[in-house]
């Protein structure tokens, strides 16, 4: 296998490249990192001319890449807002290579994305944020969190479900529990609907239930009082999830809330649905 990745390079057989990308597995690893080693830039420009498994590659190679990082991120930039959902996603993820073993370097030009008129390049940003976190680098726990902070607001379609439901639910409260946990807590005291739709939708992953379980039906006790649709509909659905992964807590709690006129109303559908 390593001798027809050679002789694909050096005929730049694309083709030939492109094919072995699709086999996946042992393969595709080492000509991802044949590559990048061969030169990522000059091959993820090659590629991007291509299909979209062309491009899929391109994004890959240049996860892996150790030259020109601002030429490298610029390629990225395009290839986050590609046609094709799953070479966004690569790209997002090699977005978040990069940032792990260049955190200084990448972490502004992320921060330049959180303002990109393309709502699929602000969406990478949560993703590359989640992709590169280190459990080790407790460090990174608040700039990572500050990071994605202000894509709280934003309402567009393909942000809004990789925020709270996804980064932050899954990502950021199995690696950063506490410091996770104290950041929903301060956006929990916003006004902004969508900023406590996510609080309300992140308290409901596996290491909330877990750890925080009776922390988490405080917040959403508060949250619960909100008028607004957008935010109680939040709240039930967080419950729902929550109540499926942490029982005991959950109900207890709910029956509690059958006697208060306010939240009788969240608690009953919930517990019609656990």
């Amino acid at each position: 296998m390593g001798k027809d990745i050679t002789r694909a390079m050096r005929a730049k057989d694309l083709g030939a490249l492109v094919t072995t990308w699709q086999r996946g597995g042992e393969p595709r690893r080492r000509l991802v990192a044949a590559l990048a080693k061969d030169g990522a830039l000059e091959w993820a420009e090659r590629l991007l001319t291509g299909s979209h498994e062309a491009r899929r590659l391109a994004a890959a190679v240049l996860g892996e890449s150790e030259g020109d990082l601002e030429r490298a991120t610029e390629l990225l930039w395009g290839l986050v807002a590609d046609p094709d959902h799953r070479t966004r996603d690569i790209a997002a993820q090699a977005m978040g290579q990069l940032l792990s073993r260049h955190f200084a370097q990448v972490y502004p030009i992320l921060g330049a994305w959180r303002t990109d008129p393309d709502p699929l390049v602000r969406r990478a940003v949560p993703l590359a944020a989640a992709a590169g976190a280190e459990p080790e680098r407790v460090d990174w726990a608040a700039p990572l969190l500050e990071l994605i902070s202000p894509l709280l607001s934003d309402r567009a379609p393909e942000v809004r479900p990789v925020l709270g439901p996804g980064v932050l639910a899954h990502r950021f409260f199995s690696l950063y529990p506490d410091d996770t946990f104290e950041y929903l807590a301060h956006w929990s005291t916003s006004h902004d609907e969508q900023v406590l739709w996510h609080v309300a939708m992140a308290l409901s992953g596996p290491t909330a239930a877990a750890r925080f379980a009776r922390k988490s039906l405080i917040l959403l006790r508060k949250l619960s009082l909100d008028e607004r649709r957008y935010v109680r509909g939040a709240v039930t659905a967080a419950l729902k999830r929550l109540g499926a992964l942490a029982p005991d807590p959950v109900l207890s709690e709910l029956k509690r809330w059958l006697t208060d006129e306010a939240r009788a109303p969240i608690a009953r559908t919930v517990l019609g649905a656990l």
